[in-house]
């Protein structure tokens, strides 16, 4: 019953569409789970190949034919047999994330009136198609032409609106002209999309994500503003100093953040919104905005009003060039944990910037254990102060590589420190000798 219904909403908006709206492709899904579960009856290895390759291949959308072709580094397509280790090396991941998709329709139905309501705010509105599909984990937004591919398996979470705000960040970038130049291009484009999305959500990001880099932004954009200065100037194309994309992030006030770009471009963009009498155009230009070139970036930041005048000739006098990042002459520390005889006690230090009241608890998610974030078995000790921690015996890890991250309240992961010198893919690690 649950699959027929799927099937109609599909159906349902598949029609919607042809009158005009964007079209909403989710049937993927199901047809996933039906291979994950069909997997798990049988042993023999050729058999769970052709499982998924009968299931969820021969069945995929045109968005999972996209992921095919674009799940695997050096242009390599993706297979039966790459879905088949996927689902098999993560079950736990995927077991637990399949609540998450219990409410897609309804969310769906959220959709509708948004992409409405976007068309009222911009009439030059495009409509396309909008793919949800279980990847590889290369990518969890990605648009492409008025298409957008959303990688549920990266971006799908407990919350009951997780798909709404991805998506019309997202969708965004389909309308947009986008840039391949340095920093400040990249940050104007991100925080458009992020500050649209939310003017078209009618909901605050700060709500939609609590404790994120909005949040932290407005807590300390004194700040962050003083140090991105530092970097607008670049005009090296591809390096973003972990203002954007990286997991590192940057470190402020002593706490370590990431994507904190977007904020930088998001404030800039409601700047330009707020200072602006005619609001529909604001947005038209907010979206259509060129900055193909750094002096372009340059001048609507300048046209937004956000710097203050004490920065009008800093900004008016920027020689873009490559920029040398400073040396922190920070000491790079093991963090995260210490050994004591045959143990592995884990310890965290809860940033400033948290506010402890709101502390439920805090676990450890990592390769050991499924990376759940939610497992309490995993859960840490408040030892004194903002020091937590958590102990396990070397013989409770069956790899001697493991790779982990501290997450506050089930969601809320913590980036390692700019000091750390245990960091691989984002991520801290841990080997036991």
């Amino acid at each position: 019953m649950k699959n027929k219904g799927i099937f109609f909403l599909f159906t349902l908006f598949s029609l919607a569409s042809l009158n005009g709206q964007t079209i909403f492709h989710h049937s993927d899904i199901s047809h996933f789970f039906e291979a994950f579960d069909s997997l798990q009856t049988i042993s023999d290895p050729q058999k769970q190949v052709d499982f998924v390759q009968k299931i969820y291949i021969d069945q995929g959308s045109l968005g999972l034919k996209y992921a095919i072709d674009n799940s695997i580094d050096g242009g390599k397509k993706a297979t039966a047999k790459d879905w088949a280790n996927y689902m098999l090396n993560n079950k736990e991941k995927i077991i637990q994330s399949k609540p998450y998709f219990d409410n897609l329709q309804e969310q769906m139905k959220i959709l509708v009136p948004k992409f409405q309501y976007f068309k009222d705010l911009y009439p030059e509105f495009k409509d396309g198609n909008v793919y949800f599909f279980i990847g590889l984990g290369m990518f969890g937004g990605r648009p492409d032409g008025t298409n957008l591919y959303i990688g549920c398996e990266v971006v799908a979470n407990e919350k009951p609106d997780w798909a709404v705000s991805i998506v019309l960040h997202e969708y965004v970038h389909t309308l947009q002209k986008m840039s391949e130049n340095a920093l400040l291009a990249h940050c104007l484009n991100e925080g458009a999309a992020d500050f649209i999305a939310e003017l078209v959500n009618q909901k605050s990001l700060r709500v939609t994500y609590p404790n994120g880099y909005i949040d932290f932004g407005y807590k300390n954009e004194k700040a962050i503003w003083k140090s991105f200065k530092q970097y607008i100037a670049s005009n090296e194309k591809g390096k973003f100093f972990n203002w954007l994309y990286g997991m590192k992030g940057r470190n402020i006030n002593g706490s370590q953040m990431r994507d904190l770009g977007y904020f930088m471009g998001y404030k800039i963009c409601k700047a330009y919104y707020d200072n602006a009498i005619d609001k529909k155009k604001a947005i038209r230009e907010i979206i259509e905005m060129d900055v193909s070139t750094e002096e372009k970036a340059r001048l609507f930041l300048q046209k937004s009003g956000y710097a203050a005048k004490s920065d009008a000739k800093i900004i008016r006098n920027i020689q873009f060039k490559k920029v040398i990042e400073a040396n922190s002459q920070l000491k790079l520390i093991q963090y995260g944990y210490q050994f004591a005889k045959d143990q592995v006690i884990f310890q965290f230090v809860l940033p400033q910037s948290i506010d402890k009241k709101a502390v439920e608890y805090i676990t450890i998610a990592g390769s050991f254990n499924g990376w759940n974030p939610k497992d309490l078995n995993y859960k840490m000790t408040n030892k004194s102060e903002n020091i937590y921690e958590f102990s396990l015996p070397k013989s409770k890890f069956s790899n001697n590589y493991n790779e982990f991250k501290f997450v506050i309240n089930g969601d809320n992961w913590q980036a390692p420190p700019e000091n750390a010198k245990n960091v691989q893919n984002g991520n801290l690690t841990l080997e036991i000798k």
